[in-house]
């Protein structure tokens, strides 16, 4: 991995960590959760990103039809939506 590789390894943890953070500190998310709590609940917050890189000036790749992105059209398989030409 080269040193640039790094660098962004680096900068998307630093990011990942800045975004837990926000939450965690937020009077109003955690009032919220003291709530639910309070009504005998148990909360798990779970949360997640999906982030794309695209160096400055890269061409955009979207399907044949371009209403979505190749990089939107992977995200939602992962998280098991299909599409009817999918299958």
């Amino acid at each position: 991995m080269d040193r640039s590789d790094e660098r962004l390894k680096e900068l998307m943890k630093t990011l990942a960590d800045s975004i837990g953070q926000a939450f965690s500190e937020n009077d109003e998310i955690k009032d919220t959760l003291a709530m639910i709590e309070k009504e005998g609940y148990h909360v798990d917050l779970i949360l997640a990103s999906v982030t794309r890189l695209t160096r400055k000036g890269a061409v955009k790749s979207s399907d044949a039809e371009g209403w979505i992105s190749n990089f939107d059209r992977s995200f939602l398989k992962r998280v098991r939506i299909r599409f009817d030409r999918d299958e």
